[in-house]
Order: C-alpha cells, then sequence, then structure tokens
C-alpha cells in the first residue's frame, strides 16, 4: 500500500474538523501553525455555527500543546502513581464528610 499524506504545514489547507467541547458540534478550520499547535477559526460553510466560535472552541488551539499541561498526578509538587494520587483524593472526601456530613 502506498499512501501519500500531505505535509501539514502552515502554507497547508486548513482542516475542517468539529469542536469536542459541547454537543452542538461547531465546524472549526485548524491550519497547523508548524510549531506543533494550530490557529483555529469557526468554519463559515458550517451549519451549526456559520463561523461562530463561543470562547471554548476559539481557545481550542491553545490546548494543543502539552507544555503547560499537567500529565502526571502530583502530590504537594511531586509526581505521585494514580494509586497513590486516588487514594489521597479518597482520604480527602473521607474527611470532608466526616467534618461536614454526607451532602458536603
Amino acid at each position: 500500500m502506498n499512501l501519500h499524506v500531505p505535509a501539514l504545514t502552515p502554507e497547508a489547507a486548513p482542516v475542517r474538523t468539529t469542536c469536542p467541547y459541547c454537543g452542538v458540534g461547531c465546524g472549526v478550520l485548524a491550519r497547523p501553525d508548524g510549531q506543533g499547535g494550530a490557529s483555529v477559526a469557526g468554519d463559515p460553510q458550517h451549519p451549526a455555527n456559520f463561523g461562530r466560535l463561543c470562547s471554548k472552541g476559539s481557545a481550542l488551539g491553545e490546548t494543543l500543546s502539552l507544555d503547560d499541561r499537567v500529565l502526571h498526578p502530583e502530590i504537594a509538587g511531586r509526581r505521585a502513581s494514580w494509586g497513590e494520587a486516588l487514594d489521597a483524593v479518597a482520604e480527602g472526601f473521607r474527611r470532608t464528610i466526616a467534618a461536614h456530613g454526607p451532602d458536603s
């Protein structure tokens, strides 16, 4: 099988896609910025949004970079295992319920 996949460069045509945030399914035009991110605009031909995007959809391009994302659980600023993190959350819930009741 010999597939030709065009390079996604800043000069590439925008990619038509759908905003993932809510159930409306707004049309999005994403254009790669050449640095791992993309510029995002509403798709004026899409019948759900006619080119308009809400604040979440407009910021979609800012979510593509991994630089500022938390990729592993942390407890008090140190990396923790998922089990340790879940235990810490469960203990926090137990303390809160003990102190403030089951509806807290």
